[in-house]
């Protein structure tokens, strides 16, 4: 009896791993999107608001969730302080400490990681173009995941499964 039941806590153990990968990568899309959307904003308030950059960090900030809220109200008030480091010094610093336990790929966490220095010291319309080529490569990255996810989930899903079928069977 014992036994069966250690059995079948190994199939489900086996199967919310692999369901629980399969959630990592939608959270990765959705935080790309919302990285994403935050890359829009700030074009808006370059071009529209003709706002500098700390205030454009801050406004954004109060229309972002969770993280991306806090990254950017963290480095608006460093910039207003300005102690001597870059917009993308500052950026990379709390952004690498906001992301560190997420799941992005690698190539995510320096897209991520180089807003900064791509803004800062051009004028405005190279700001502009800089975010428009910063845009795309955010989209390349989210058509990319997006393309990979449904094979991706099935694999996990799948490995989740079969890994517990193996672990119940050798230990039958």
């Amino acid at each position: 009896m014992l036994k069966n039941a250690g059995i079948f806590l190994i199939l489900l153990a086996g199967t919310g791993i692999g369901y629980s990968k399969s959630r990592e990568l939608t959270f990765r899309e959705k935080n790309l999107r919302i990285f994403l959307q935050l890359v829009i904003f700030l074009k808006g308030e370059i071009r529209c608001g003709n706002m500098a950059l700390p205030e454009a960090f801050q406004e954004i900030a109060g229309k972002l969730p969770g993280m991306y809220r806090d990254l950017l109200e963290k480095v608006s008030a460093e910039l207003k302080k300005s102690q001597g480091f870059s917009l993308g010094e500052i950026f990379y610093r709390y952004s690498m400490e906001k992301i560190r336990g997420l799941p992005f790929s690698g190539e995510e966490r320096e897209l991520i990681c180089s807003l900064g220095g791509r803004l800062g010291y051009l004028d405005r319309e190279m700001q502009l173009r800089q975010l428009d080529l910063y845009e795309e490569d955010v989209l390349r990255c989210l058509d990319n995941l997006r393309r990979e996810m449904p094979e991706k989930k099935k694999i996990y899903q799948s490995l989740g499964i079969m890994g517990g079928i193996l672990l119940a069977v050798l230990l039958w």
